[in-house]
């Protein structure tokens, strides 16, 4: 609270003032006050002491008691001395032969010390001596009290000076703040409207060649430097603002024109699609004669070794075209990344038995064995792994997989397909090892070995297919294990989940 009141500049110059002069006043007082009473003090001394040697002098030649008596009573009643309060004659010894007025001290330390002095009296001592020996004591005393009150009176009056002397100097240091601090109150007062208008042709007047007035002055400096930018970023807004409606309608005419092609190329995407998807049908008719055709000369039997090789090659070849068919626009959004995930509920455990059927003649031909297994056991028709997909592309996915797995294998082989739950995972393993020289760029594009009908577009779509799903998908391969192929889900559908969502049509119709 203290410091708050001192806060501002005019307080604190005030109190600086008042307090020089009343220390100042305070001081002459007290040295005054110290001088007067050492030398009103030094001067009753002495003039109790010539009262005594005066008196004493008169009374020597010859002492004698009984006169001395009568001439202090006479000096009493006269009372020549107006500040001398106490007269008395004494024996050697102390003993009072007679006295004027009362005092009380000491008799014994007078007659030693031969003066004693304090706060309420002064009392001297002088002998008197006849022949070198004391006849008596003349003692002469005064209280002090008139000193005392000539101090107060003093002190009454030094207070008074005082007072009105810091009264003044209050005053005085009033004017003089005023005057000083004029100039920084104008500063003040143009800050403060300048922030509230934003006003920068305000100056403070103010002309005397003193501190202030450089403070004023730089200050007025100052703010021609801010006008003078005020202005030009003025200007520059302006020019901005205009540049800015012209960038902005050139905006919105380019924003028409792009929301007038992106119409038209959803209409043609839409057109295509349909195209795409009546062209698909046709042609997935039309390949079921040439896939179904050879799978029926294979089963009969009653063919050359060059025959069936060609039959094979046949088949093949139609398997990859309706792997094409099905796979080639959904491909192409996904690398544009453009491709929206339809979510069905499917049943991977079921997909693969679907897969496994598909694939029968080839495994017959390529003498391997798929093995299926479900969180390390055999997998039996009543388990279930949901997730949330599209069927038909994971069915692309794992077919993909398991069918590179197969080819790559030797005769008797097994291929493992491992399916954990607690993982979320579905593994494929065979014993053949995956070129080094591939093993780095496995799932990039037109990456092939060994196949001379090769595309190298299976692991390719299934790494796009994957990441569709949010499933990560990766390969490892040595000499000593084989090759393992791992696709692992973010999520498994509880049966609560699956049941909330659409089940894939592919495995309701089957």
């Amino acid at each position: 609270m203290f410091r708050s009141f001192f806060a501002p500049l005019n307080r604190r110059i005030i109190f600086f003032i008042t307090s020089m002069c009343a220390i100042a006043i305070c001081t002459v007082v007290l040295v005054s006050a110290t001088s007067i009473m050492l030398t009103k003090n030094s001067r009753s001394a002495r003039r109790l002491e010539d009262c005594a040697r005066s008196l004493a002098f008169s009374l020597h030649t010859p002492f004698s008691v009984e006169p001395s008596r009568s001439m202090l009573r006479k000096v009493g009643a006269a009372k020549p001395w107006p500040f001398v309060e106490y007269l008395a004659i004494t024996k050697p010894d102390g003993t009072i032969i007679e006295s004027s007025g009362s005092l009380q001290f000491d008799m014994n330390t007078l007659l030693i010390k031969r003066k004693i002095q304090n706060s309420s009296i002064l009392v001297v001592c002088e002998p008197i001596i006849e022949e070198g020996e004391i006849k008596a004591y003349v003692l002469v005393g005064s209280p002090e009290y008139f000193l005392g009150n000539g101090m107060t009176m003093f002190l009454l009056l030094s207070a008074i000076a005082g007072a009105s002397g810091i009264l003044v100097s209050f005053f005085i240091a009033q004017k003089l703040y005023k005057r000083m601090l004029q100039p920084l109150y104008d500063l003040t007062a143009a800050a403060k409207e300048i922030g509230e208008s934003k006003d920068y042709t305000l100056r403070v007047p103010y002309t005397p060649k003193d501190e202030l007035g450089d403070l004023v002055t730089q200050f007025n400096s100052m703010l021609d430097q801010i006008e003078k930018r005020d202005r030009l970023l003025t200007s520059h807004k302006k020019m901005l603002e205009h540049a800015v409606k012209l960038r902005t309608a050139e905006l919105a005419k380019k924003n028409a024109q792009l929301l007038l092609e992106v119409a038209e190329r959803e209409e043609a995407e839409m057109i295509r699609c349909e195209v795409e998807r009546i062209n698909q049908h046709d042609l997935k008719s039309l390949l079921n004669l040439v896939i179904g055709y050879p799978e029926l000369l294979l089963s009969k039997g009653d063919l050359t070794s060059h025959q069936e090789k060609y039959i094979k090659k046949i088949e093949m070849a139609g398997y990859r075209i309706l792997d094409m068919i099905n796979n080639n626009l959904d491909i192409f959004k996904m690398e544009q990344g453009i491709y929206k995930l339809r979510r069905t509920s499917v049943d991977l455990v079921q997909l693969i038995f679907e897969i496994q059927d598909d694939i029968t003649s080839m495994l017959t031909r390529q003498n391997v064995t798929l093995r299926i297994t479900f969180n390390n056991h055999p997998v039996t028709s009543s388990n279930t792994f949901f997730v949330a997909g599209e069927y038909r592309l994971l069915q692309t996915l794992f077919s993909n997989l398991i069918i590179n797995a197969v080819e790559a294998s030797n005769s008797d082989d097994i291929v493992t397909v491992a399916i954990q739950t607690d993982d979320q995972t579905i593994s494929i393993h065979n014993s053949t090892l995956v070129p080094e020289e591939i093993q780095d760029k496995f799932f990039n594009k037109y990456v092939t070995h060994g196949k001379e009908e090769g595309t190298g577009l299976g692991t390719y779509s299934a790494k796009l297919i994957a990441n569709a799903h949010k499933a990560d998908i990766t390969m490892t391969s040595t000499k000593t294990r084989g090759t393992l192929l791992t696709v692992e889900f973010s999520e498994q559908l509880t049966a609560a989940a699956s049941a909330n969502l659409e089940p894939a049509v592919e495995q309701m119709v089957m």
